[in-house]
């Protein structure tokens, strides 16, 4: 008798081959199908048909799971020459859950034997069942295997949880295509996510089943599905700015509640300072679920619901990513790599300014095989993409390249405008030039203008733009060194809006013929400014608009004659101010009170101010004039005013002549007074008078 042996379906099962004798028996070795390998299937010629229940009762904190599987042998045995080959199936191996407990196998009303074993996954082991007698040909066997779940506390290497309001475990189906059937029943009250999207929306009333039938390959159906009640949570209030966040932990995970609390308060401030805007509000919620790791994120940031979702690790880099996203959101970021990159970028930047280290970042090149230019690496619909293991670090490496070497400020100055959704050509408080959202163009204009870092257009070249967006980096190389010729030659202004504008929406041949039209006004521009320089004289809105407001090609072409009247106005006003603080001495400042310098002066200002160049020149020379003859006039005033001063003294000493004249004439008038009987001494009273009016007298006479 010859022997041999070969493995068929990768091992799913062994056949051993013997020569034939006769019409007699065979004698057939055993194999089982291990979790390594295929599952049995039709096409290897064992058909699986599987119902698996999974049931979690919150009340007892429990998942009680039920597997029915029907294995039938659909694979005759092979005659070769005088060898034939038989297919047989004693055992089959499943995987289940580490911490399975009360584990057990019945098939036709009688236990089956059950070995488990540890795998190097904590949360999973195999086991394997054993049956009664070999599956030969024709036959099929319905075996029913049920355990029990207790989850491990949070943190634990075992991934399994079913805690007070929250549970998260594998499910598995061992079925075929179309012959897989997995079931999640849930009380109402609890949420439901799951690694993948097979299972449906859920039908129940005071527990809801989801229900998942794929199409399953080789290996059969599995998932990690998490359940959440947010009414059963430890809860607590952090106040950020004048808003209150409220943090819901698992009601068993204090650790993790004052953990996330602590962590919020302390570091909002930090990230304030990093961003270089004020917590924006928009987060009503930061919750412990571990929804967000089924679908294979560590975290997330839900603007829809204004919460954040994160798991149980005690992480602060993760906490401020996703606290980051309040400011750095597909609200304001058209590109994923952006708003991912800053939040990762800026987290790193506010742990180590705290103290802790940064996580290692998984090193990556762009041009690995796995690398793609992160203006394609898109978010496909809430769940983890395979791109997203390159996505992430190369987002982090690109913003590092791109902010590392620029100080603090400068930082914060360009993020808060990348914020804002700003362009890096607008002024202060203009708005005309705010985007809807700040895409990488927009992005690379603010790190390069504002951030002064001349190396972004080759770091987007290298790890962000695809081959069609590159060739533009070309024309705009041209029409920035342009830009910034004529920025340069204007002083302290930016160029016309007109140019302005066609900078920022990339449209540079547009800004090309702005900028010829005002490439030779730098020196007039340079004159109005100096003009107000050199009256110590803060030039109003309207005289610099009339230059960086420019917004038509008509209204550049204008410039060449605005410009020259704007700065004889902005002369001629400062002169006439001038003038009228110098009209202060009390000789000059009598003239000029009546020539009304100081309203001439305000007049022409105010003119200035509305824009109108002709009439404040006019005003401003007539109050120029004005002050040339304010010295002559107070003067003339002045001397004319002493006239009339000795006049009225003159006029007072008649009037008082005549008072004597009439006080004497009343004392002639009067009887005499009988004189004292015991003195001959004048009353002193009338002594007086006497002298008087003598006095009186010999003043009124006649000279």
């Amino acid at each position: 008798m010859r022997i041999s042996s070969s493995a068929a379906s990768a091992g799913q099962q062994r056949s051993t081959t013997y020569a034939a004798r006769g019409r007699r028996g065979l004698v057939v070795a055993a194999a089982t199908v291990a979790l390594a390998a295929p599952a049995a299937h039709a096409e290897d010629g064992f058909d699986v048909e599987s119902t698996s229940r999974y049931v979690l009762q919150a009340e007892k904190e429990v998942v009680r799971a039920t597997m029915t599987i029907t294995v039938r042998n659909e694979r005759p045995s092979v005659r070769t020459g005088s060898y034939i080959q038989y297919f047989y199936l004693p055992s089959m191996t499943i995987p289940v859950p580490a911490e399975a407990a009360q584990l057990r196998a019945v098939s036709n009303g009688s236990p089956l034997s059950v070995t488990q074993e540890p795998t190097k996954d904590p949360s999973t082991a195999l086991a394997t069942i054993r049956f009664p007698s070999n599956l030969l040909y024709g036959q099929s066997r319905t075996i029913t295997v049920s355990f029990v779940l207790k989850g491990k506390k949070p943190r634990s290497k075992n991934q399994t949880r079913v805690g007070p309001g929250y549970a998260t475990f594998a499910v598995y189906g061992r079925g075929d295509a179309g012959q897989n059937t997995v079931e999640v029943v849930l009380p109402a009250s609890m949420s439901f996510d799951a690694t993948t999207d097979a299972f449906d929306d859920g039908k129940g009333g005071k527990t809801v089943t989801y229900t998942a039938t794929p199409d399953t390959g080789d290996s059969g159906f599995w998932a990690v599905v998490s359940a959440r009640d947010l009414d059963i949570s430890r809860t607590t209030t952090v106040e950020l700015g004048d808003q209150e966040v409220e943090v819901l932990a698992f009601s068993d995970d204090e650790r993790w509640l004052q953990f996330v609390a602590s962590r919020m308060k302390a570091g909002v401030p930090v990230l304030e300072e990093l961003v270089g805007t004020p917590w924006p509000g928009g987060l009503t919620t930061v919750r412990e679920d571990l929804s967000a790791n089924v679908r294979g994120y560590d975290g997330w940031f839900d603007s829809s619901e204004n919460s954040i979702v994160i798991g149980e690790r005690l992480d602060p880099e993760l906490l401020y990513h996703e606290l980051l996203h309040a400011w750095a959101s597909p609200t304001s970021f058209e590109a994923r790599w952006l708003y991912e990159g800053i939040a990762q970028y800026l987290a790193a930047r506010a742990v180590a300014t705290q103290g802790d280290e940064p996580a290692r970042r998984k090193p990556v090149s762009a041009t690995s095989k796995q690398a793609v230019q992160l203006n394609t690496w898109g978010d496909m619909g809430g769940r983890v993409q395979t791109t997203d293991g390159y996505g992430y670090p190369a987002s982090h490496r690109a913003m590092e390249a791109l902010l590392g070497g620029m100080d603090d400020e400068t930082r914060s100055t360009v993020l808060a405008a990348a914020v804002a959704r700003q362009s890096a050509y607008a002024v202060s408080g203009e708005t005309r030039l705010t985007a809807v959202r700040t895409d990488w163009r927009r992005f690379l204009d603010l790190v390069q203008v504002l951030g002064h870092a001349d190396g972004a257009p080759q770091t987007m070249s290298t790890w962000v733009l695809t081959p069609k967006e590159r060739k533009l980096l070309q024309d705009r190389r041209r029409a920035l060194a342009d830009y910034e010729e004529v920025d340069d030659a204007d002083g302290e202004w930016v160029p016309p809006f007109e140019v302005r504008e066609a900078m920022t929406d990339w449209e540079f041949d547009e800004a090309q013929q702005a900028l010829t039209q005002v490439a030779d006004l730098g020196p007039v521009v340079i004159e109005v400014q100096d003009a107000a320089q050199r009256h110590d004289m803060e030039l109003p809105q309207s005289v610099v608009a009339l230059y960086q407001d420019a917004e038509s090609a008509a209204a550049l072409d204008d410039l060449s004659d605005t410009l020259p009247r704007a700065a004889t106005a902005v002369d001629a006003v400062g002169t006439a101010d001038a003038a009228a603080t110098e009209s202060r001495n009390p000789v000059a400042a009598l003239g000029a009170l009546v020539l009304g310098i100081d309203d001439k002066a305000a007049e022409a200002g105010d003119l200035l101010a509305e824009g109108d160049l002709d009439g404040a020149t006019t005003a401003a020379g007539a109050a120029s004039d004005a002050a040339d003859r304010s010295t002559l006039v107070g003067g003339g005033l002045l001397a004319g005013g002493l006239a009339l001063l000795a006049g009225s003294a003159l006029l007072g000493r008649a009037l008082l002549r005549g008072r004597a004249r009439r006080r004497r004439a009343r004392a002639d008038a009067a009887p005499v007074a009988p004189a004292a009987l015991d003195s001959t001494d004048p009353d002193p009273v009338d002594a007086a008078r006497e002298e008087t009016s003598d006095a009186t007298n010999d003043e009124a006479q006649p000279r």
